[in-house]
């Protein structure tokens, strides 16, 4: 699959855009579901159908990436 490319548009203070049926369909998300977005670290975000386990699996993530962040630094060197 190619680049897909959606508007934004405004609607009361939110900002909104459609999403391609083709993504609907490979996530597998209906409406009224929701979807997460996660940061990938280059600027962008990775989107997905929401899972609470997902959620907190990346909550505990950040968490000892924030607490080992200087052990991680050291190790890269």
């Amino acid at each position: 699959m190619g680049t897909l490319v959606t508007k934004l548009r405004s609607q009361g203070a939110s900002t909104i855009t459609t999403v391609p049926s083709e993504i609907v369909r490979r996530l597998c998300i209906d409406d009224g579901d929701n979807i997460a977005w996660v940061e990938d670290g280059f600027g962008g975000f990775r989107v997905s159908r929401y899972s609470a386990d997902t959620a907190a699996a990346v909550e505990q993530h950040e968490a000892i990436m924030e607490k080992f962040d200087s052990v991680f630094r050291a190790l890269a060197k």
